[in-house]
């Protein structure tokens, strides 16, 4: 098999800048820590040839950008994965040469990923190299989903496919969530700043030293109640799959007081920690 030249032309202790003229010589050399220009086009038969080396960032040719965007498509595939990917224009430098791109290329085209890390069209190849080099990933901000999944006189349920998708606009309601229910899960409610009706996650088979159900206690000294479902009979990430299959496993002494036991359907459970709450609420 061809080892096809890979050039290197900066190294630092946070990885290289490695220069060659076409995606397709991305090979075993090559690891996270790299930054690599390449002399191919950017559709997404070409970056997808890249992917599996979860490179700090990859630069291509825009190929003239052509009809519907073809020359650049693969950004957005970089995008899925998180890795920060740009182009440099067809007028600045050679298609097929790594080298040229690098010395005199100018970007037209970044994706998201590079976007966040401050890479712009116009900023020269060599620039944004180093930066990719020299920059940490930036978190990003996911979109909180939120599932109104009942809502009564009693009050609401939200079903969240993970807790740290809860914000205000669940005060007050039954929190159904996909995730498990750890001391982790508890602390989370300790820090939202608003009260609950209460609790219901998935027990994830329970796991080991009942792991999956530590956080049910750490509840009740906030005096939320608190429940899990079985994993048989819910899906382990869907929140909306606790609410309507759940069949509650295992539950905390405040849940306990409230009628709350193992064969309930989650959707009981919830009614019944409404109920709780609208009662607190009512004037006496």
């Amino acid at each position: 098999m061809t080892v096809w030249p890979q050039y290197e032309v900066f190294a630092s202790p946070r990885g290289r800048i490695l220069c060659m003229d076409s995606m397709g010589h991305v090979d075993t050399r090559n690891d996270v820590s790299d930054v690599l220009i390449c002399g191919s086009h950017s559709a997404p038969c070409a970056t997808q040839l890249v992917l599996w080396a979860r490179p700090r960032g990859l630069i291509g040719h825009d190929a003239g950008i052509g009809k519907d965007d073809g020359g650049v498509a693969g950004l957005a595939l970089l995008d899925e994965y998180l890795i920060p990917g740009a182009c440099v224009s067809a007028a600045s430098a050679r298609i097929g040469d790594g080298r040229d791109m690098y010395e005199n290329g100018i970007l037209s085209r970044v994706n998201r990923a590079a976007e966040r890390l401050g890479l712009t069209p116009g900023t020269t190849a060599k620039a944004a190299t180093h930066r990719l080099l020299d920059a940490n990933p930036v978190p990003v901000a996911l979109p909180k989903r939120q599932i109104l999944v009942h809502d009564s006189p009693l009050g609401r349920v939200y079903a969240l496919d993970t807790v740290k998708y809860a914000d205000a606009r669940i005060s007050g309601a039954v929190l159904c969530m996909g995730s498990h229910a750890a001391p982790a899960m508890a602390d989370y409610v300790a820090e939202f700043g608003f009260a609950l009706a209460g609790v219901i996650t998935n027990d994830v088979g329970f796991a080991k030293d009942r792991s999956g159900i530590g956080g049910l206690a750490a509840l009740d000294a906030r005096a939320v109640p608190g429940a899990t479902v079985s994993c048989a009979s819910a899906r382990v990430g869907d929140a909306q799959d606790t609410y309507f299959s759940g069949v509650v496993s295992a539950c905390n002494a405040t849940a306990a007081a409230l009628g709350i036991a193992p064969g309930q359907s989650a959707a009981q459970a919830a009614e019944r920690m409404l109920r709780e709450a609208a009662g607190r609420r009512s004037p006496t």
